[in-house]
């Protein structure tokens, strides 16, 4: 029973050791404490990172820091109904964005860089063997309620979401997400990302969703797993 006590001490110990002196051994991608770096590749902590970011508003502003995205921060912009403070105008020095730039919040910003790296831009020469060129884009910040939910307001209020409405490819292809339900290569890849997306924002809309989406898809920073 001695040398029982005594091994679950030491293994304790041990633990407790490697803890305390984690960063000495485990590389800052793998390690929570750390914010995420969008330079990095994906790891099963990426999604742990996101869901701390989203609630540290000084994690966010590290993990934007390491963005390849050109961001134009503003203290204090939005309107009187929906002021918003730390946020910034994304813009994409690599993919063009239609209309050019929007409105986002740390939090949108950090899931949108993930979204173009990660996953559009792959899923696009996967599919097409192409590079992606431009994405296309109804706005973000908009200060309403939830359509069809007068009172409840809406994530675009807080720049929180953006619809996007299509890809365009480098040879000039524009792909619609009003083209979801045809068949071939075009709606495979619609279906692809969508599903691929909400592997980065909390709460993913598509077509599918209802008549208000029929043409655009719905990316949101907050919420947490609702992906229809």
């Amino acid at each position: 029973m001695r040398r029982r006590g005594s091994t679950v001490v030491l293994l304790c110990l041990v633990v407790t050791g490697l803890c305390f002196f984690h960063k000495a051994w485990l590389p800052p991608q793998y390690d929570p404490t750390q914010p995420l770096d969008l330079r990095n590749a994906w790891t099963f902590i990426t999604p742990f990172k996101l869901r701390i970011l989203a609630n540290s508003d000084s994690f966010c502003r590290a993990s934007l820091r390491t963005s390849s995205l050109h961001l134009q921060p503003h203290n204090h912009t939005g309107t009187k109904n929906c002021p918003l403070t730390d946020v910034v105008t994304v813009s994409d020095p690599a993919i063009i964005l239609e209309p050019r730039s929007f409105l986002a919040s740390c939090n949108l910003a950090v899931r949108w860089d993930l979204f173009e790296a990660m996953i559009a831009k792959p899923v696009t020469r996967e599919i097409f063997g192409t590079d992606l060129r431009g994405i296309t884009h109804l706005g973000s910040f908009a200060c309403r309620d939830v359509r069809n939910r007068p009172g409840a307001q809406s994530s675009h209020a807080t720049a929180d979401a953006i619809d996007v409405s299509g890809f365009i490819l480098a040879d000039g292809q524009e792909i619609s997400v009003g083209a979801w339900n045809k068949p071939g290569p075009n709606g495979h890849y619609l279906h692809i990302l969508k599903k691929r997306a909400c592997e980065v924002f909390g709460t993913v809309l598509s077509p599918d969703y209802d008549s208000l989406h029929a043409n655009h898809f719905h990316f949101q920073a907050t919420g947490f797993g609702l992906c229809q």
